[in-house]
């Protein structure tokens, strides 16, 4: 299948996680969405019942899901991110590393904000969960544990799978009826994950 077909369908699969499950909290599992999606968090009390309706601030629940999944995968990535210089090998990704944890702090500031604009709670609902571009629990304990070659691999494979579904779910949000401001900091966001898998060192560079 071509690259592009690949990405389409992933996209188109991120979005339909987002609508069907945009009420009901965290009830996917990877092996329902093929790691190619999660599902946003569950709309604030008193929220209309379908999926993309209004629920606060002007924001639908398609985009608060959103914010507040990418704030999560955000701040795990950024947190690993700052490991880099001190636990890696390699001098080029300690370099692209704290680059790309500059950028995330960035957006997260951004993600945050367009919340808190909004009066939704910047609670983390994903936390402890095992989420499509997140590392578990044991995979997180296991790059902070790690030193020199072992980290930078694990860091590599990290970063591939946060970049792409952050690329997807951007892409995702693009194709749904969620505000403009929203679509707007989503392609800013998936911009920067493809720029940054352009230029992730790799082992042989």
């Amino acid at each position: 299948m071509a690259a592009t077909a690949y990405t389409a369908r992933s996209a188109l699969v991120v979005a339909a996680t987002l609508c069907a499950l945009a009420v009901s909290g965290c009830s996917a599992s990877p092996q329902d969405t093929g790691r190619a999606a999660a599902p946003p968090a569950a709309a604030p009390a008193g929220s209309a019942g379908g999926a993309g309706a209004a629920v606060q601030g002007g924001l639908d629940t398609t985009a608060i899901g959103w914010l507040q999944l990418m704030i999560a995968m955000d701040d795990q990535a950024r947190h690993l991110l700052e490991l880099a210089p001190a636990q890696g090998a390699d001098a080029r990704l300690g370099t692209w590393a704290t680059g790309l944890a500059a950028r995330h702090r960035t957006d997260l500031t951004a993600l945050r904000g367009m919340l808190a604009d909004a009066g939704v709670r910047d609670d983390n609902p994903h936390k402890g969960h095992d989420m499509p571009g997140m590392v578990s629990t044991t995979e997180l304990q296991d790059l902070e544990k790690a030193r020199g070659k072992a980290f930078d691999t694990l860091l590599r494979a990290a970063m591939r799978e946060h970049l792409v579904q952050a690329q997807n779910m951007a892409t995702a949000v693009a194709g749904t009826g969620t505000g403009p401001k929203v679509k707007q900091l989503a392609a800013k966001v998936g911009e920067s994950a493809a720029e940054a898998q352009r230029t992730l060192p790799t082992e042989d560079a």
